[in-house]
């Protein structure tokens, strides 16, 4: 479990807070590592070796090179049919197509860098059955199957440390023997051109049985210690067992650099992470939250020497700023010496006795940097948000969505979803804004209710009803899915106060139920993957099994959610269900660069949906005009506008922001 070292402070709000609640999973694949081995997403990929050119690789992207050798047995004989194939723009099938057998369960084929240019596949569920249920036997290489694909001689004469790369997606049945205690993908080594193969790696243990990896699974090798320094290095890629399919693209060897440091995952902790306050306490990462709840904010990293060379004095340095000015530079204890191959921790690197609280309202800027005495390697950027109304566990990032239609078989009608927000003070609720999905349909139904976070029974429990402090219903409208969103009003309609929220609850859980009318209108909910969420700030109940849980195994499609409460200080509770909120999140509008020459760029923060982007001269006429969408990156051309100053006017309804621009 992450964050050994504060266990106990961690467990003890757990049972404050959740009473009999014992956490688990969803049904769904959980990979497990298989040593030497790595498993990378294609951004950790190019993190970790963007910068390396390989020694050797291969694409197919001219099919399976003749050099190579593709052979097999089915059932036990040798079998001409039973070998890998390429699919490639032109074959039959083509590169859209993966698996062909009766089993596939509608899976998609390899999403790889260059899937588009071909791929190869050992599709065993296809061999044995032709494509035909309960055929089994009946194809033309009857299964269980060996099959094996050899590259040509490789010379790695002049590199010692090397690691192997590919691609993969893989559905497990059964390994050797139709065990399927054992997975059936291999990758051995030889050094004298394949007449011996001295070592051999075993790939996806970690898979369940039906089970299978992401369609884009990085797989790294460190392979070194097998094949580094060899003029006559040959490797095999062998299927070996029952049933289902193996896909590989982009296949490389690369040089392994003497100085090179990468943020990694570490015993199921994240590469990077960001811990909120109330100290140690486990709260909800809160991606939006008001100043008025501002808390304090650590970070940790785990870092892995990839290099040859011992790395000194390597450290976790955290830079944080609003807008372009550096507000705050933190720094982790400094590890004396990291040696190759050694992977530094969360437990060394960390700014936990160094916390950073917002004193100001703004949308912060985060970066990690990874620095030793040799190599600097800094992280993509993460924005926190801190203002006067609203309160969040999303980062303002739509990853995926997440609701009644998302699963029939697990999902449906009165299928729930709640985060959990953390107070640091007192506060009032007025309302809520749910953001939808864009496939959400009007006449969908979504209720929102606010519980004291010890209303949470568990499992099977449900909620206690006597702690729901505020509750609304919604029948989704062509308005809310216009829009993006859907609004519930808490304010009392005699006093216009909102819902007390009171520091000694605690927190409190914002829970969606959800009914999609059986199907008839799809409803969906933004999901944020940033940061995976906190233990126990987050719970979804799947309607067609009857019980809650903590999210999939492995997986961030239910994560932090888009439910943004609405607060608002006291000497402007009357602005906080008028134009506020809209009006704050367009003050956030960033232009860059300025002055320019031939583009502009708006990120337009937590504002959402359709803008007018007018260009005004100063005489105050219009020289260009634009309705666009609210995004992180929106591009406008200015090459065509002599030099001289401008205004850019942003509007959407009543609400306008205006900026000076220098044009170049």
């Amino acid at each position: 479990m992450k964050k050994l070292t504060l266990f106990a402070a961690a467990a003890a709000l757990s049972v404050a807070a959740f009473g009999q609640n014992v956490e688990r999973t969803a049904p769904n694949v959980r990979m497990n590592e298989d040593a030497p081995v790595r498993h990378l997403n294609p951004a950790q990929l190019a993190a970790f070796y963007g910068a390396e050119t390989p020694v050797w690789s291969q694409d197919f992207a001219n099919g399976i090179p003749t050099t190579w050798l593709n052979y097999g047995t089915a059932n036990g004989t040798s079998d001409p049919d039973a070998k890998w194939e390429y699919r490639g723009p032109s074959t039959t099938p083509n590169n859209t197509v993966g698996s062909r057998g009766a089993y596939l369960s509608s899976q998609t084929p390899i999403a790889s860098a260059t899937a588009s240019n071909g791929f190869v596949v050992f599709d065993s569920d296809f061999l044995d059955n032709a494509g035909i249920a309960g055929n089994f036997g009946n194809g033309i290489a009857a299964a269980p199957h060996v099959a094996e694909l050899i590259t040509e001689s490789i010379n790695l004469s002049s590199y010692s440390v090397v690691d192997l790369i590919f691609t993969q997606y893989y559905r497990r049945f059964a390994g050797p023997g139709g065990s399927q205690a054992v997975p059936a993908t291999y990758v051995d080594f030889s050094t004298d051109g394949g007449t011996t193969w001295a070592y051999s790696v075993t790939l996806n243990s970690g898979i369940s049985v039906n089970s299978s990896t992401a369609t884009n699974d990085v797989v790294v090798i460190q392979a070194g210690s097998y094949i580094g320094g060899q003029s006559n290095v040959k490797i095999r890629f062998r299927f070996d067992g029952d049933y289902y399919f193996w896909n590989i693209d982009d296949i490389s060897i690369v040089n392994t650099p003497p100085n090179r440091l990468a943020f990694t995952a570490w015993q199921g902790a994240p590469a990077q992470d960001i811990i909120f306050g109330p100290g140690a306490s486990g709260s909800a990462k809160m991606g939006i939250q008001t100043l008025k709840q501002a808390r304090g904010v650590t970070f940790d990293c785990n870092a892995i020497n990839s290099g040859t060379n011992a790395q000194t004095n390597v450290k976790l340095q955290m830079k944080i700023y609003d807008g372009t000015t550096l507000v705050q530079t933190i720094n982790s204890a400094t590890i004396s010496s990291l040696p190759a191959g050694d992977t530094a921790n969360y437990n060394s690197l960390n700014t936990y006795s160094t916390a950073w609280t917002p004193s100001a309202n703004g949308a912060y800027s985060v970066v990690y940097g990874l620095l030793s005495d040799s190599v600097s390697v800094y992280s993509d950027t993460t924005t926190m948000y801190v203002n006067d109304s609203l309160m969040s566990m999303d980062f303002n990032s739509w990853d995926n969505s997440i609701g009644a239609s998302t699963n029939t078989t697990q999902w449906g009608d009165g299928a729930q979803m709640c985060n959990r927000h953390d107070l640091v003070d007192d506060e009032m609720l007025f309302g809520s804004k749910v953001y939808l999905s864009s496939l959400t349909r009007s006449g969908a139904i979504l209720e929102l209710s606010v519980y004291d976070s010890s209303a949470f029974l568990g499992n099977n429990g449900g909620w206690d009803a006597n702690k729901l402090v505020a509750y609304g219903q919604k029948v989704i409208t062509a308005a809310d899915t216009a829009q993006g969103f859907v609004r519930f009003d808490f304010t009392d309609p005699n006093t216009g106060r909102g819902v007390d929220l009171e520091l000694s609850k605690g927190a409190y859980f914002y829970n969606l139920t959800m009914y999609n009318n059986q199907g008839a209108n799809y409803l969906a909910i933004r999901n944020d993957q940033t940061w995976a969420k906190s233990a126990g700030s987050g719970y979804m109940y799947l309607a067609a099994l009857g019980s809650w849980y903590s999210g999939y195994s492995g997986s961030l499609s239910f994560n932090n959610l888009w439910i943004r409460g609405i607060h608002c200080p006291a000497s402007s509770a009357a602005a906080c269900m008028g134009i506020g909120v809209d009006e704050e999140a367009l003050e956030q509008i960033v232009l860059s660069p300025n002055p320019a020459s031939e583009f502009i760029n708006l990120d337009f923060g937590m504002a959402v949906g359709e803008h007018n982007v007018s260009i005004v001269d100063l005489t105050g006429k219009v020289m260009k005009s634009e309705v666009v969408r609210a995004d992180a990156n929106v591009s406008i051309f200015i090459g065509d506008l002599n030099a001289g100053m401008y205004m850019v006017r942003v509007q959407k309804g009543n609400d306008v922001k205006t900026m000076k621009l220098s044009v170049l």
